[in-house]
């Protein structure tokens, strides 16, 4: 069985064993399902939890697994990382991409590299792209047509507008 790293638990929520994790997969309806494991990497090994239920508050994941049912079980598990079975989602249309086929490719404009994709953000406008710069600064960029011209995963590339301040 191969894990996958899906998200951090950054807080509790509540009293009653709510974890708040920040995200790092896509599909999260899927992933957090109560149909499958989820695992918490703690004290150096995964400890297989059942969602309860899921939801989202304030840009966050709000978790609750079955027998976690209050903060004093829960709250240890701060700065843990959440592992899901690394399944495969199909897509149905060629314009939608895996969150982790995106993270890595080259980011160019004007036929220059400008930098890396370091990971997506959602937020409530629509997702965005955070490139790692050559500077070492992050800029998001707005994952959307206008801004996004060409995606080559073959190659291995990101081209984006070329648009004063973007990057």
């Amino acid at each position: 069985m191969k894990l996958k790293c899906i998200g951090k638990i950054v807080n509790t929520r509540g009293l009653n064993g709510e974890l708040k994790i920040l995200s790092e997969t896509d599909f999260k309806e899927q992933r957090y399902s109560d149909k499958g494991n989820l695992y918490i990497f703690f004290g150096g090994n995964y400890l297989p939890v059942k969602v309860e239920s899921y939801r989202v508050f304030k840009g966050f994941d709000i978790l609750k697994f079955k027998d976690l049912d209050n903060i004093n079980k829960v709250e240890k598990f701060k700065g843990s990382n959440l592992f899901a079975e690394d399944i495969k989602i199909e897509l149905e249309n060629p314009d939608e991409f895996h969150a982790a086929q995106l993270i890595g490719l080259k980011v160019l404009q004007n036929e220059l590299v400008k930098g890396e994709v370091e990971s997506i953000r959602e937020m409530p406008q629509g997702d965005y792209l955070n490139i790692l710069k050559l500077d070492g600064t992050i800029a998001p960029v707005p994952f959307r047509d206008e801004f996004v011209t060409n995606i080559d995963l073959d190659q291995g590339i990101i081209e984006i507008v070329d648009m004063e301040g973007l990057l």
